[in-house]
C-alpha cells in the first residue's frame, strides 16, 4: 500500500515539471507563462522559453479577448461574473511577464504593450453586482425559506465581486 501511495506522489511530482513548451503543448498556456518567467529570470537570453512565453502569452490573450467578446456579444446579465475574471487574467497575465520585459529573440525584440484593463473591470464588477443583487431580490419575493438561503448566496456575490 505505501508503494502506491509513494508511487501516486512520485508520478504527481513529475507531472508538475515540465518545461514550459510542454505546458504550451498542452494548452496550458499561463503554467507556461509561469515557468518561462521563472526561467527568464535566472536566464534572460534562452530562446527557447522566449518562444515559449510569447507564444503562449499571446494565445492566452488572444483565448480570454476572444472569450470576453463573445459573453458581451451574447448580452447575458449573469456572464458579467466570468466577464470580470478574464479581465483579471488578463492584467494578471501582464503583470506576471512585465518584470522580464523587454526580451530579444534573433534580433527582434519582444516587448508587450500595458493595456489598462482597470476601468473595464470595475464597469464588469459593477454590472455582475447589479445582476446578482436584482437576482437576489427577485428570489426573496418568493417568501419561501429556500429562496431566501438562495437570495443571501446572491447577496454574498455582491460582496464579492465588489470586494
Amino acid at each position: 500500500m505505501r508503494k502506491i501511495v509513494y508511487l501516486f506522489f512520485a508520478v504527481l511530482i513529475l507531472s508538475g515539471c515540465g518545461s514550459s513548451k510542454k505546458q504550451l503543448q498542452k494548452g496550458n498556456y499561463d503554467a507556461a507563462i509561469q515557468k518561462a518567467v521563472k526561467k527568464l529570470m535566472r536566464n534572460p537570453n534562452n530562446p527557447k522559453d522566449i518562444e515559449a512565453l510569447d507564444r503562449s502569452y499571446l494565445l492566452a490573450n488572444e483565448q480570454d479577448i476572444n472569450r470576453i467578446k463573445y459573453l458581451k456579444m451574447e448580452g447575458k446579465p449573469e456572464n458579467w461574473e466570468e466577464i470580470v475574471q478574464h479581465y483579471q487574467s488578463l492584467k494578471y497575465r501582464y503583470n506576471t511577464v512585465r518584470p522580464v520585459l523587454p526580451l530579444n529573440l534573433n534580433g527582434k525584440t519582444i516587448n508587450y504593450d500595458n493595456i489598462d484593463y482597470d476601468a473595464s473591470i470595475v464597469e464588469a464588477k459593477h454590472n455582475a453586482a447589479e445582476f446578482f443583487f436584482g437576482h437576489g431580490q427577485k428570489l426573496m419575493a418568493n417568501n419561501n425559506k429556500e429562496s431566501y438561503r438562495q437570495a443571501y448566496m446572491e447577496f454574498f456575490k455582491v460582496k464579492g465581486v465588489l470586494g
